[in-house]
């Protein structure tokens, strides 16, 4: 999938540069902002539907707000831009109750599930459940109307996790159990690289409405512990679980740019 992901961009940027030949450059702008809301389609997924998935602030299928972005143009064709996304998903503000319905899933025939402490989703609109930021540089080609910025940016995807726990009584007996899945305390950042391009069409004088297409990939690489406690004779169980995959996501979005001057 590697390799593959370098002969795509690879032909990516022959394509951009036998374009970029027949092509100048209609604007003159060395600052621009963007704004623009996206979704994630996961080609790889990294959940993968254990207990641990559910200490994770993080989904495969999320959209996200870029909430700020600033680029600049040193040339008449080449420029820089950095970026900040804040992602988030249904499923993570719902995360508690599906997990309630998990456990009393798996542990339902053999214990009484007493009580569930997970994730409570201290969300805020503009803090996002896991968020990138990208350093990306910038190829331009334009015309009156219409201009294509192809991309490749690099920066770090960050996932922050919470401890998850459930307390079980045994049916039959007074024995009660403990069963807890580690977290990271500051959750856990991976380098990523995303190609990308994005297309606009000249709305007012400063204004153009922009649509935009990314592939992104990292590689996780997240370990968490299951401890499973017996509450009375404080015996205890581990089982260790690791997060180790290449991750590769589909991410397409639109919005506006507003060049500066």
């Amino acid at each position: 999938m590697i390799r593959k992901l370098i002969y795509i961009t690879v032909l990516f940027w022959v394509c951009v540069q036998t374009i970029s030949g027949q092509e100048n450059p209609a604007y003159k702008t060395k600052w621009q902002t963007t704004f623009l809301f996206g979704g994630n389609i996961p080609i790889t997924s990294l959940l993968q539907g254990s207990e641990f998935d559910y200490s994770h602030l993080y989904d495969d299928n999320s959209y996200y707000w870029q909430l700020m972005s600033i680029s600049y143009f040193f040339h008449k064709h080449w420029g820089m831009e950095l970026n900040f996304q804040a992602a988030t998903s249904n499923r993570i503000r719902n995360r508690e109750r599906e997990f309630d319905a998990y456990a009393q899933s798996k542990y339902k025939d053999n214990y009484y599930v007493k009580s569930i402490g997970v994730y409570d989703g201290d969300f805020t609109f503009f803090a996002g459940d896991f968020q990138r930021a990208y350093l990306s540089v910038i190829y331009r080609i334009e015309k009156n109307k219409f201009y294509v910025h192809p991309k490749m940016a690099m920066g770090i995807t960050t996932i922050s996790t919470d401890g998850i726990s459930i307390k079980l009584k045994e049916k039959g007996s007074n024995y009660e159990y403990k069963v807890s899945c580690s977290e990271k305390e500051n959750g856990y950042t991976f380098f990523t690289v995303a190609p990308s391009a994005s297309f606009g069409y000249k709305l007012f004088k400063r204004f153009y409405l922009n649509a935009g297409i990314a592939l992104s990939y990292y590689k996780a690489n997240m370990a968490f512990e299951k401890e499973f406690t017996n509450l009375y004779t404080e015996e205890n169980a581990i089982e260790y679980f690791n997060y180790r995959k290449n991750i590769f996501t589909l991410s397409m979005d639109v919005g506006v740019i507003y060049r500066i001057w």
